[in-house]
């Protein structure tokens, strides 16, 4: 009996700590006095809802974190990410559907390394500053220039004022670099063939080792590209799929790039490693195995991790 009693003792203290807990909240934010300006408040990709909560909290335009976070998980909301002015009228609840509701002041976007055309104007579509196309159409052309990085977009945002956005920032971050056309292509290889920094500069060494004694480059992404999509390809690709992106079937670099390197990759092929390196595959880690001759790359592919 005695046993029993201190569990029953054990719950309703830990019920009535909960109890009080959660009345310190509410007594809190009914009391709780709001700064009267107004605050813009960002919100980034990949932010969970407790950190936003956290950062609502600290900009002092919510009370409680927990009665925020308890708020959006009881209804299921999605926060969306953006630019927010939230202003002295505005309550918990209002502030939390506002975000729900994606009613932002500016739209805030982040482009990966390694996305082509299409992938960044799906992003633009799906954010719906765009209808879907309208990018694609006047930047395809510029494959390879439109730097991966975060952009802030104004609502009314045109497409050729995001891709010329893109473009400006190309220019400010490879300044001074004396970019070729060819750099950015084989860049762009670089980048979807790398999984590890650390491989980047050995990569673009072999694809150069490769174009200087006359091989095909042979590098998958170029057909993933041509068949616009990243999916795995077929065996039968290499010879069977006819395109001048083909680098199964065409020696040289492929037409243009076939997305959008990030600065990395374009240093790895400013600045390769000299290496004697023409073949390599990816382990299921993503680290690179490299071999000087077909025979040593045949025998480290039994080994394959």
């Amino acid at each position: 009996m005695p046993k029993i009693k201190n569990i029953k003792l054990i719950i309703l203290s830990i019920i009535a700590v909960i109890i009080l807990f959660i009345a310190t909240c509410i007594v809190s934010t009914i009391f709780w006095v709001k700064p009267n300006i107004e605050i813009i408040f960002t919100i980034n990709a990949g932010q969970g809802t407790r950190e936003i909560a956290a950062n609502l909290q600290e900009k002092k335009a919510i009370s409680s974190s927990f009665i925020f976070s308890t708020l959006v998980y009881a209804n299921h909301w999605y926060l969306q990410d953006g630019v927010y002015k939230i202003t002295p009228e505005q309550n918990l609840i209002s502030i939390a559907k506002m975000i729900h509701d994606g009613r932002v002041q500016e739209y805030v976007i982040t482009i990966p390394e390694g996305w082509r055309v299409t992938q960044i104007d799906n992003l633009l579509t799906q954010k719906k500053i765009i209808q879907k196309g309208e990018f694609t159409k006047i930047a395809q052309i510029k494959e390879g220039y439109l730097f991966p990085d975060t952009y802030r977009l104004a609502l009314n945002a045109t497409p050729q004022e995001i891709m010329d956005l893109m473009l400006a920032n190309f220019d400010k971050k490879t300044l001074g670099l004396n970019l070729k056309p060819q750099d950015i292509i084989l860049a762009s290889i670089v980048e979807r063939e790398a999984k590890l920094d650390s491989d980047r500069s050995k990569i673009a060494g072999l694809y150069l080792n490769r174009l200087n004694i006359g091989m095909k480059l042979d590098a998958d992404p170029t057909i993933q590209y041509a068949k616009g999509s990243w999916a795995p390809i077929a065996k039968s690709d290499y010879a069977n799929y006819q395109s001048p992106y083909n680098t199964y079937l065409h020696a040289g670099l492929p037409p243009t790039a076939i997305c959008n390197p990030g600065l990395k990759s374009i240093e790895a092929v400013l600045n390769p490693d000299k290496n004697n390196y023409i073949y390599f595959f990816n382990n299921s880690d993503g680290s690179a195995v490299f071999s000087q001759t077909y025979e040593e790359h045949l025998t480290k592919l039994e080994h394959k991790k």
